[in-house]
Parts: structure tokens; C-alpha cells; sequence
């Protein structure tokens, strides 16, 4: 690791505890509801799923329909919904301990751990005087890239209505 990007351990010294520990606790509640429309709506209020979604389709934005892009957003919000009910199902258990917070790209990258041991980490950017969730990743996943990878590969295969297809099964 270089010296100009020392990870910051303790606790208390990451600028952006708050806000990870509030959308924690928000993925928490969403993990004890079992609902995948309740990590939708947690990823909705600490995300840009908007901008989320559009970098899914790499390559392929330029073929996204603008008549279908409501639709396109619809389904991705139910995607993200699912797929962190799946890998976000063993959240529970209370506020998350923050292990790290480094700089990564003019933002931080945070893990943290549950108090059932399962490790989350955040990929943050800053957004007006705060922050936004521009990644995730729960049990060795990221949502960000699961996506992109699930999405464009499709795409390549099927086209971009085997994209709404796929997306809508």
C-alpha cells in the first residue's frame, strides 16, 4: 500500500462512520424484514440507483431505449432488491464495527463487520456535504460489478430485450 493511502483503523476516525453505520442499520432492519423491497428501499436512500443502474450496461447505455428507461429502472431497482436480500440475509445481529476506512478514487472504501460477523464493505463517493453508496459488497460480492457483469453479458447474448427479459423473471 502506498503511504499516501494509510488505511485509518480506529474507530471514531473514519469521516463517513455515520453515514456507513446508518446504512447498516438500514440493510439490518431490511435483513429482519426478509424483504427484498426493504433492501431496495435501504439502497434507494443511501445509493444513486439511477447512476447504479446506468453503469450496469457498460457499453450497452447507447442502446437503452430513452421510451424504456423507466422500465429498465423499475426492474433494476427489483434486481438490486434481490440481490442483496441473497446476499444480505445474515445481517443481523446490531450496529456494525468499522475495520477500515481508507481513500480510494476521491472517496473511501469502508469495511465494517456485523455483530454476527459478517463483513460489509462500502464503497463511498462524496455527494453534496455528505456521502453515497456507490458499491457493496456482502459475502464476497459486489453488487455494483454482479451487476455489470449479469447485465452486459445478456446483452451480448440476447440483445437489450433479452436484458428486460432476463430482468423481469
Amino acid at each position: 500500500m502506498a503511504l499516501g493511502t494509510m488505511a485509518v483503523a480506529e474507530a471514531g476516525t473514519c469521516p463517513a462512520e455515520g453515514f456507513v453505520k446508518s446504512a447498516g442499520q438500514a440493510y439490518d432492519r431490511a435483513a429482519a424484514a426478509g424483504s427484498a423491497s426493504a433492501f431496495a428501499n435501504a439502497a434507494d436512500r443511501f445509493s444513486d440507483l439511477r447512476s447504479l443502474s446506468f453503469f450496469a450496461l457498460g457499453q450497452y447505455r447507447k442502446d437503452l431505449p430513452k421510451s424504456r428507461e423507466s422500465e429498465y429502472l423499475k426492474l433494476t431497482r427489483k434486481f438490486i432488491g434481490d440481490t442483496l436480500q441473497k446476499h444480505g440475509s445474515g445481517l443481523r445481529g446490531g450496529n456494525l464495527q468499522v475495520l477500515d476506512c481508507a481513500p480510494s478514487g476521491g472517496g473511501l472504501v469502508v469495511s465494517t463487520r456485523s455483530a454476527t460477523g459478517k463483513k460489509i464493505v462500502f464503497r463511498l463517493s462524496k455527494a453534496g456535504g455528505g456521502y453515497t453508496v456507490k458499491d457493496v459488497n456482502m459475502q464476497g460480492i459486489w453488487l455494483a460489478q454482479q451487476m455489470r457483469s449479469k447485465f452486459t453479458g445478456t446483452v451480448s447474448r440476447k440483445g437489450i430485450d433479452g436484458l428486460f427479459a432476463y430482468l423481469a423473471d
